[in-house]
């Protein structure tokens, strides 16, 4: 006699996989870590790092004393959003603990977002030189002898000469405005 096999749909099989892989549900713990930043907002994001999931709390690190207080007043709330994101009751309860490694990190990164500022391109648009400010330029460059290093210093030259006009330009036109201008891309 034959046997009949009953038909699974693939969801149910996955399902039964998973069950058997992850008897005690530790893949929701990780999606609770992974719907943080949405559940939390981005300003409470930018204060907290590191996570560890301990029997059903889940533990955030955070950068000073101030916002682990101001979130533990929170908890609930947030425990609520992640747990019905994730769809599962695995987040029975939030602690938020200060880290040093947290504050050093924001540190770094701060550090990092000025350095990062400081070396964005030049915004100045320049402004191209006059006949008579070319003619001067070529001037200048005939004392190079060789002819190809010559048309090459004559390049520079001009690009540095519009470069400062612009530069030029741009403060009188803040003098005149009282204050500081878009002046369009940086030169090529």
């Amino acid at each position: 006699m034959a046997r009949r096999r009953k038909t699974e749909s693939i969801g149910d099989v996955g399902r039964d996989i998973l069950a058997k892989l992850d008897p005690h549900g530790k893949r929701h713990e990780s999606k609770a870590v992974q719907v943080w930043p949405e559940v939390a907002g981005s300003e409470i994001v930018k204060h907290t790092r590191g996570f560890a999931m301990r029997e059903g709390e889940l533990v955030v690190f955070v950068d000073s004393p101030a916002w682990a207080n101001e979130l533990t007043l929170m908890a609930e709330r947030l425990r609520e959003g992640i747990n019905s994101r994730i769809g599962q009751n695995s987040v029975r309860g939030i602690r938020f603990a200060v880290s040093k490694k947290v504050q050093e990190e924001r540190h770094r990164e701060a550090l990092h977002l000025e350095d990062e500022e400081f070396y964005q391109p030049d915004r100045t648009k320049p402004v191209a030189l006059s006949t008579e400010e070319l003619d001067q330029a070529r001037y200048i460059a005939e004392a190079v002898r060789e002819p190809e290093l010559r048309e090459k210093a004559l390049r520079v030259m001009i690009k540095d000469l519009e470069w400062k006009k612009g530069v030029r330009d741009t403060k009188e036109a803040e003098r005149a405005t009282g204050g500081p201008r878009d002046t369009g891309s940086s030169p090529s």
